[in-house]
């Protein structure tokens, strides 16, 4: 007997099961592959939809809470705004003008101050003071902070209360939701 009539003949069923096994795993796995790829990129539209979006998520830091940063960031004014942002993260540019808002809201009613991560300090005082934030009010973020991202704006009681928190600038309605919220925990 010669080997090649040792194995299966195309068209034999034992070949014809091992080819749709395999086709149907294949197959199997394109369509988990498929499924998982449109759910990563349509989740944020599905998501929505169902009103889980990021603006309805929680507070890294809820109204009571206290925040963990050196006293020397909040206790000299009776309402301070806690700005955690840096040059270099495109967020922060673009909402340039809004923390900018927001920022000349404390004038006469707190202070504002600007937590910044280590690494370009120059670059950060510089974008702080495009806010309006005073060179003397520049700060290196902490290691017990809970910030998720930037921007962030956190504010804060003289005892360090949280009064609200923010993260991102969003919409234009979001962005008018957040003054209106700054505005009535200032009174």
């Amino acid at each position: 007997m010669s080997q090649s009539s040792a194995l299966p003949r195309a068209g034999s069923t034992g070949t014809e099961r091992v080819v749709r096994g395999a086709t149907a795993a294949a197959s199997a796995g394109l369509v988990v592959m498929l499924a998982a790829t449109l759910l990563y990129i349509g989740w944020p539209r599905v998501s929505s939809y169902f009103g889980a979006t990021p603006t309805a998520a929680p507070a890294v830091y809820a109204a009571g809470d206290r925040v963990d940063v050196p006293a020397a960031w909040y206790a000299q004014a009776p309402h301070t705004l806690i700005v955690f942002a840096r040059a270099s993260c495109t967020a922060c540019e673009r909402a340039q003008p809004f923390l900018k808002s927001v920022v000349a809201r404390m004038d006469g009613k707190g202070a504002a101050v600007m937590a910044h991560p280590a690494g370009a300090p120059a670059d950060d005082q510089t974008f702080a003071r495009s806010l309006g934030v005073a060179d003397d009010h520049i700060f290196l973020t902490t290691p017990g902070l809970r910030v998720r991202a930037t921007p962030t704006m956190v504010l804060v009681d003289r005892q360090g209360k949280v009064l609200g928190a923010w993260e991102g600038a969003g919409k234009p309605e979001r962005q008018a939701a957040i003054l209106k919220a700054v505005d009535e925990a200032l009174r």
